[in-house]
């Protein structure tokens, strides 16, 4: 909660009126085409009878791919952790709740939670996306900033029960444009008739092999009309993925809107 309860405070920062500028490379790293396509309960107005009798009743979600760094954050010694993960039931799911298991230096530490509005992040079967956790640890760790560490995801899936307001994202940039972060651009897209005022995305990052990076997620309490697009611009404070631009060459992201 501290983790979005910071995305919150500095929303105000992170859409920008152009995707362009002087922090912006002169060409794309990567157009993103890998938003899903739209189907046909993509509207957060849907009848809920409808949308529950359309759509199975199997929860079943799979881990993809993980990343995970110890780094040296704001709050100290912090352990961060990312996950892909993929509908692989019958019906849209959330997810419920997330355990991951990191090992580094010869010991255990399981982090437990609920995903930062994960009521809102309805995914369709097949479509994939992507969970994100920071742990920041005690003083007196024995955990170093650069050691090698391993991660285990462990997710429960949701039957969702109501539709969505699904955000395509696309146009994306990266560039190392800043000593200690990289700096990300693109444009959402509000997909349906039915607006929203917030919003929450997420993004994964890949090399040239394929390999999972990380990922990241950020959140905006600005309004989007139905069909409506808007550019963004977010600095990645805090993720520990040195010369991010250089080393990815794809990126997949997802979008979820709600109004509170």
């Amino acid at each position: 909660m501290k983790r979005l309860l910071a995305f919150f405070i500095i929303s105000a920062l992170l859409f920008a009126l152009s995707a362009c500028g002087s922090d912006a490379p002169s060409t794309p790293l990567v157009d993103v085409g890998a938003s899903p396509a739209l189907s046909g309960a993509d509207s957060v107005g849907s009848d809920a009878a409808a949308f529950n009798a359309e759509n199975g009743k199997t929860p079943a979600v799979r881990v993809d791919d993980t990343a995970a760094a110890v780094y040296n954050g704001t709050e100290g010694i912090t352990l961060y952790g990312a996950a892909a993960y993929t509908n692989t039931g019958d019906c849209p799911i959330t997810i419920e709740s997330a355990v991951f298991t990191f090992t580094a230096g010869g010991e255990t530490f399981k982090h437990s939670f609920v995903p930062p509005l994960a009521e809102y992040a309805v995914l369709m079967p097949g479509e994939t996306s992507f969970l994100t956790a920071w742990v920041p640890q005690a003083s007196e760790t024995a955990l170093s900033a650069g050691m090698e560490v391993s991660l285990s995801v462990s997710l429960t899936p949701r039957r969702a029960e109501a539709a969505r307001t699904l955000l395509l994202v696309d146009r994306l940039y990266l560039a190392d444009n800043y000593p200690n972060f990289t700096t990300l651009s693109g444009r959402i897209t509000c997909a349906g008739a039915l607006g929203c005022e917030m919003n929450i995305i997420h993004i994964g990052f890949y090399d040239a092999e394929g390999t999972f990076l990380g990922a990241w997620y950020f959140t905006k309490n600005t309004l989007l009309e139905g069909e409506e697009s808007k550019n963004f611009v977010v600095q990645m404070h805090g993720l520990p993925l040195d010369s991010l631009a250089e080393r990815a060459n794809s990126v997949s992201a997802i979008g979820f809107g709600f109004t509170l």
